[in-house]
């Protein structure tokens, strides 16, 4: 399973991944754990495929990578 790519040196901050299912519910826990509001929609991504959404506002990138390594350990588990 891909993990969610966090693009730290774009301004503003893109996350991406092949699934956007998997994005929504990122972006929906940051919202709803973390009040991270400022943000786009996910939609598709033109030049590398997959799916992308943008943050416009601070939040510490290590909130996306522990729900990321949540998500991939409850996948093995399965």
């Amino acid at each position: 399973m891909p993990k969610v790519l966090i693009d730290l040196d774009h301004r503003p901050v893109s996350i991406r991944h092949p699934n956007q299912s998997v994005l929504d519910s990122c972006l929906f826990y940051l919202r709803n754990q973390h009040h991270v509001r400022k943000r786009s929609i996910s939609m598709p991504d033109r030049h590398q495929g997959g799916f992308i959404a943008f943050i416009y506002q601070a939040f510490d990138p290590r909130w996306i990578i522990t729900w990321d390594e949540k998500r991939l350990s409850l996948k093995e588990e399965e």
